[in-house]
């Protein structure tokens, strides 16, 4: 009854508060409750004596052991025999605990500390806590894996631990498990979730081209919406390697990322060089004064052979251009402005004859009824400037209104006949001639309907199904036209002649599934389209009919995908063109990718099969093999084996392809990343 009355008098007592993250100590007036086995007060002294099941509580903040002496004048705590302090963010464990509940400091005998934000383990013979997030371990160690024998730590005859900022040590040893591995005379690791600046964890290996590899990076925060990595590359076969990636956001939608790579190159396929090369690369998508959208989309090379020597996979070591975009656009509800340069750097011959568009101008008005006519119109126009080192250029202008009608046919079919005129002028030629201009008339008629039904009865998940069919018939009239007094730039500068109806029918299954909470959710089971167009030329009453393409998409599940878009030649009776893609997962690492690609007209064959699988856990496997199946010969092979753990995993992966083959290792541990890509990441796009 003694203990009961005397908790209660303690509840209501004002002492110093301790609250959920420590910083409070001494701010305001939370009480305290004790309770023990055996609890007894010197008034005297002010101090009270606990044994035996020893629980002392102030806000959030707890601690038990098995031994408490607490002044309630000083705030002094001496607690022993298995103590355990906690609060939400922090757990302190220790043999014997000097602590001041109005300073928030003490000394911690054999103690532990366990930070539940960053999953941070400290561990030390003595552990002092200094202040509101500030502690010291003397001969400690640190690390982010959970167990008794963690997988790696840090050990050091000093640690200096700040809350919300960085874990110090001078003179570590990094253990793997309890052995030691190597020296690391200074480490700082951040003990918090914000972006912290610091080096990155190096990536080593080796490729037959670029020898021993070495990728280490340093990542700086530049502030709350900037920040930069530096790269440093060593190969043994090649060279030096220096890079920048600095990426932004700022205010009015904008963000982006701009990239530079140099290297100084000795040796290519071990023949002795003495060269420099480079990359650059700009991201950005933005808005500027006045409501006009820039987006850039640019790379450049300085070597042909960059991405030869360079690139990691098939879309990049098969890179045959490269291409600098930027774009300014302004939008007025229907009406739209478009400002484009585009620069392209041929990498397989001599750019000087590359055609660049320097600028274009585009200004477009949407289809728009006219009053409340079924009457509708548009205008598409363009300005383009061609220039070259070697070759034509000159100025176009295209010019393309049109009218249009909106019908009903006996109220079921939709009508939309279409009239257009582009027009072409041409001035400025660099080889003197004198301007031109050509105008043609363009007509089109589009027939379709959409007949559909909804089968009510449920079928497994599935509580509604629609059906729905889509016939849809286009007419196309171009006349023919002699345009070979016009320059010659690209399509636009030869209109084909034409008089052929176009035809396809469009097949949908979307299905509807109620949960049990929240609303319904809909997904399209099936998409399929086949299409055909008969040639009415005089010239083509021989073989009027197109080749038939279908157009396949399934989702039977969430998890599965199949693509398929192919034609077939109903004259050769074959396949012309095949492009087919499937692809299952699970939410458990599992996925099965097959691609499938062919050409009659090329004779291309291609196949590729992707593979990854969490069944050897803590092993991840992955493999991927492309495959020329018209040269019967392979173009790639990568294998990745990672091996994951709670705190840390390894990354092994093998590469080979006809120029080269190599292995690279990535070692992460939680809270310090790996380097993303080889040659500040310019590769990845």
């Amino acid at each position: 009854m003694f203990l009961r009355f005397l908790a209660i008098i303690l509840l209501c007592w004002p002492v110093a508060a301790v609250a959920a993250d420590w910083d409070q100590v001494g701010e305001g007036e939370v009480p305290v409750n004790l309770e023990a086995d055996e609890l007894t007060y010197n008034k005297e002294t002010g101090r009270y004596h606990a044994i035996g099941n020893v629980q002392l509580t102030q806000g959030e903040m707890e601690v038990h052991s098995k031994v408490l002496w607490w002044d309630q004048i000083t705030g002094e705590v001496e607690a022993s025999g298995d103590v355990q302090m906690s609060s939400p963010d922090e757990k302190i464990s220790g043999s014997k605990v000097n602590y001041n509940l109005n300073q928030g400091t003490g000394i911690i005998e054999d103690g532990r500390v366990f930070l539940r934000e960053k999953n941070l383990h400290v561990q030390g013979e003595q552990i002092e806590r200094r202040g509101a997030f500030e502690y010291r371990i003397k001969e400690g160690t640190f690390t982010t894996c959970d167990g008794e024998v963690p997988s790696w730590k840090f050990g050091a005859d000093q640690v200096d631990v700040t809350l919300a900022g960085y874990a110090r040590a001078k003179n570590a040893v990094f253990y793997l498990k309890n052995i030691p591995s190597f020296y690391v005379p200074y480490i700082v690791y951040p003990v918090k979730t914000e972006r912290e600046s610091g080096l990155l964890t190096p990536r080593v290996g080796y490729s037959n081209k670029r020898g021993y590899q070495y990728n280490g990076a340093y990542y700086q925060v530049l502030g709350v919406n900037q920040d930069a990595t530096l790269f440093f590359d060593y190969l043994s076969e090649m060279g030096i390697g220096k890079g920048l990636e600095y990426r932004y956001v700022f205010g009015n939608e904008t963000e982006g990322e701009a990239q530079v790579y140099h290297i100084d190159v000795d040796q290519v396929d071990g023949e002795p060089v003495d060269e420099e090369r480079y990359a650059l690369e700009w991201q950005h998508d933005g808005k500027l004064p006045g409501g006009v959208r820039m987006v850039v989309d640019a790379m450049f090379v300085d070597d042909d052979e960059y991405f030869e020597d360079f690139g990691e996979t098939a879309d990049e070591y098969n890179k045959d251009k490269v291409q600098s975009i930027l774009t300014l656009s302004k939008n007025w509800g229907k009406y739209n402005l478009v400002g484009q340069m585009k620069y392209t750097k041929d990498l397989e011959k001599d750019s000087s004859g590359t055609l660049q568009i320097l600028p274009r101008i585009t200004f477009d008005a949407t289809r728009q009824r006219i009053g409340e006519s079924f009457f509708y119109y548009e205008l598409e126009t363009e300005y383009s400037n061609f220039w070259r080192e070697e070759g034509l250029r000159g100025e176009r202008l295209i010019l393309r209104p049109s009218l249009s009608a909106s019908l009903q046919l006996f109220d079921v079919i939709d009508v939309t006949p279409e009239v257009a005129y582009r027009d072409r002028y041409y001035w400025g030629m660099s080889d003197g001639s004198d301007g031109e201009q050509e105008g043609i008339v363009e007509f089109s008629t589009k027939l379709n309907n959409t007949l559909q039904r909804v089968y009510e009865q449920p079928i497994g998940p599935i509580h509604k199904l629609r059906h729905s069919i889509e016939p849809e018939v286009i007419y196309l009239y171009t006349p023919e036209l002699d345009q070979r007094h016009l320059p010659m730039f690209d399509s636009s500068d030869r209109i084909d002649e034409a008089n052929r109806v176009e035809y396809a029918l469009v097949q949908r299954f979307t299905a509807r599934f109620d949960p049990d909470e929240g609303l319904p959710t809909y997904r399209e089971l099936v998409y399929w389209r086949l299409s055909q167009s008969y040639d009415l030329r005089e010239e083509m009453k021989d073989e009027p009919f197109s080749a038939i393409r279908n157009e396949l998409t399934l989702l039977p599940t969430k998890w599965t995908r199949v693509e398929i878009d192919s034609t077939f030649d109903i004259d050769q009776g074959e396949w012309s063109k095949i492009s087919a893609e499937a692809d299952v997962h699970d939410q458990r690492d599992n996925r099965l990718s097959v691609n499938y690609r062919s050409d009659r007209d090329l004779e291309q064959e291609y196949g590729s099969v992707e593979v990854e699988t969490s069944l050897l856990k803590p092993f991840y496997v992955g493999y991927e093999n492309r495959y020329d199946l018209a040269e019967s010969k392979k173009l790639e092979d990568v294998v990745d084996v990672e091996y994951r753990q709670q705190c840390w995993s390894a990354l092994l992966t093998f590469r080979e392809n006809d120029t080269d083959r190599s292995i690279m290792l990535s070692f992460v541990m939680k809270g310090i990343g790996p380097v993303g890509g080889f040659g500040a990441s310019l590769l990845d796009r």
